[in-house]
């Protein structure tokens, strides 16, 4: 029988406590040293405490690892320097972690949300989106107004899986996306999610705006939205009315 997750979890921990007193037990007996051969292991080792130090004060106070992460991702995709079209599928690997999983010893839901934050990243810096609008005066910003998944089939630990981004369609200052999950043995779609995106900027550019700006192809032509589509897009809109507050009919006053 394979170990429960939050087993595998705790031993770990155990281990990493256990390892980190080592070598902070090493480290101190390192730093009494009073033998002249020691003194730049001495220093050494006190810039590396002061590293950890401050790792794990970046670790407790910011979401550390989706920044490292970003800021990973941003150096990879410039050495790489791939361009692609803003009609172009943008598909990135990836593999569920220890990390990632739940107590049913798969991806947690959170997880497929998360990584969804790196696949638009690298979608819109791929087709040069992301620079542009960074660029752009004056001040422009794209933000995630709504997104709905669709789970199909589990990803197990160390299970690798693609992430394929498409944009689908676009109005107004909204912009439609669609990620895919997909097993690269098979090309089975494991879940789907549709993503609206706004753009915000204070002369209220539209989406067919900044698109022409990338492929003047697209400035004046967006695809037809798909039936499901569509189906989403009618929800959002009705979700919003629902939640706006009415005002009281003259009888009611």
């Amino acid at each position: 029988m394979a170990t429960p997750p939050r087993e595998a979890v705790l031993v770990a921990g155990l281990t990493g406590l256990a390892t980190g007193g080592a070598a902070f037990a090493a480290i101190r007996t390192l730093c009494h040293s009073n033998s002249p051969d020691t003194q730049w292991t001495r220093t050494l080792a006190t810039s590396g405490l002061a590293f950890v130090g401050a790792v794990l004060t970046a670790a407790h106070t910011i979401d550390f690892p989706l920044f490292a992460g970003m800021f990973w991702q941003d150096r990879v995709l410039a050495w790489e320097g791939k361009r692609n079209g803003v009609l172009d599928e943008d598909v990135v690997e990836y593999l569920c972690l220890p990390t990632d999983i739940d107590r049913n010893g798969h991806m947690n839901n959170a997880k497929f949300m998360r990584v969804l934050n790196f696949a638009r990243r690298s979608f819109w810096t791929r087709n040069g989106g992301w620079g542009f609008v960074l660029a752009r005066a004056p001040p422009t910003n794209m933000i995630v107004t709504a997104s709905t998944i669709r789970h199909r089939r589990e990803i197990k630990c160390w299970a690798s899986y693609q992430v394929v981004t498409r944009l689908l369609h676009w109005e107004g200052t909204n912009f439609y996306l669609e990620h895919r999950f997909v097993q690269p043995s098979d090309g089975f779609v494991l879940a789907i999610c549709f993503v609206k995106y706004r753009l915000v900027s204070d002369d209220k550019a539209s989406a067919a705006d900044i698109l022409g700006c990338l492929d003047t192809a697209v400035r004046e032509w967006a695809p037809s939205p798909s039936p499901e589509l569509a189906a989403w897009i009618s929800y959002d809109e009705l979700s919003s009315k629902a939640l706006r507050p009415t005002e009281p009919s003259p009888s009611s006053r």
